[in-house]
């Protein structure tokens, strides 16, 4: 068997692409969700079994740091290894690369739980899984973990200093077979949330597009505290935590609206890049004057 093993081969389509011209975030975190199920399938967590026994493998935390851009028509593969697996934890890592180039497109560090696909309850690995999972792991030289975020965190709970930057439900079609909603539904939200967010602060699509600007993100960092279901009323409240000369840090808190709960929290480094040379660009002056201002407001939570 060749490390680290073969668990996604496909492509970017079109439809995957947003206004900047890449491939959106949302489907990096899908091509990557089908490679931990296949990673899972391979230890033994194959759909069948898990079916036959009402559990589910739950992502609870994900690293994604971004390389380089895919475009429509990119052929890509992904490649995943296992770091540990103990009690109800799996904690992988996956490498999305661009084949024709070889180069790395984006590298995910991922935990995840066995869970309950009822209660959401961690249950304990069982020992056949753990010993499966052992057979693919090692020492991954050569895919070293991510160094830890760095700069202001996001706070636990939510922050007076936020705005309201997307309110709605889940749909039915938003689910896995299981009835939960997975994380590639919940960051096409968190995705709708930045562009509000940076809306605010000063850049609006038409803005960027008429200085020929784009954004990128470069890392997020993501908890899934709770589990969410179709059907749930969500909001997302943004914030800034940090303003470099390039680098802009952001954080999103997604909110169960009936428990008043944050079940989501993502933390983002973005980059503006001129579209024609596809390069990163000092920070405009806008969002430099505008996330100041909105770091140092009382609250922006009901602001339109």
């Amino acid at each position: 068997m060749t490390l680290p093993l073969v668990t996604y081969r496909g492509c970017v389509n079109t439809w995957e692409c947003d206004q900047w011209g890449h491939q959106n975030v949302r489907f990096y975190i899908a091509k990557a969700s089908d490679a931990q199920a296949a990673l899972c399938a391979e230890i033994g967590l194959t759909p069948a079994y898990l079916r036959e026994r009402g559990l589910m493998v739950r992502t609870v935390r994900d690293r994604v740091l971004f390389k380089r851009e895919l475009h429509a028509g990119d052929a890509v593969s992904i490649r995943s290894g296992i770091r540990e697996a103990q009690g109800a934890a799996i904690r992988h890592y996956s490498v999305l690369a661009n084949d024709e180039t070889g180069t790395r497109s984006a590298v995910f560090e991922t935990e995840a739980h066995l869970v309950d696909a009822g209660t959401g309850k961690a249950v304990k690995l069982p020992a056949a899984v753990t010993s499966g999972a052992m057979r693919l792991a090692g020492t991954h030289a050569s895919h070293p973990p991510p160094p830890p975020p760095e700069g202001p965190r996001a706070p636990v709970k939510d922050a007076p200093r936020s705005l309201l930057t997307h309110r709605g439900a889940f749909d039915s079609w938003e689910r896995d077979e299981s009835g939960w909603t997975p994380p590639r539904f919940q960051i096409g939200r968190l995705a709708q949330a930045a562009t509000r967010l940076i809306e605010h602060l000063g850049l609006s699509k038409d803005v960027l597009l008429d200085r020929k600007l784009g954004n990128a993100a470069l890392d997020y960092s993501i908890e899934y505290r709770a589990p969410l279901r179709p059907g749930q009323t969500i909001d997302v409240h943004s914030g800034v935590l940090e303003v470099g000369r390039k680098v802009l840090r952001i954080y999103h808190h997604l909110i169960d609206f009936a428990q008043g709960e944050v079940a989501t929290q993502m933390e983002v480094a973005l980059v503006f890049f001129d579209l024609t040379a596809r390069k990163s660009v000092p920070m405009p002056q806008e969002i430099v004057a505008a996330a100041h201002d909105l770091m140092r407001r009382p609250s922006t939570r009901d602001a339109r």
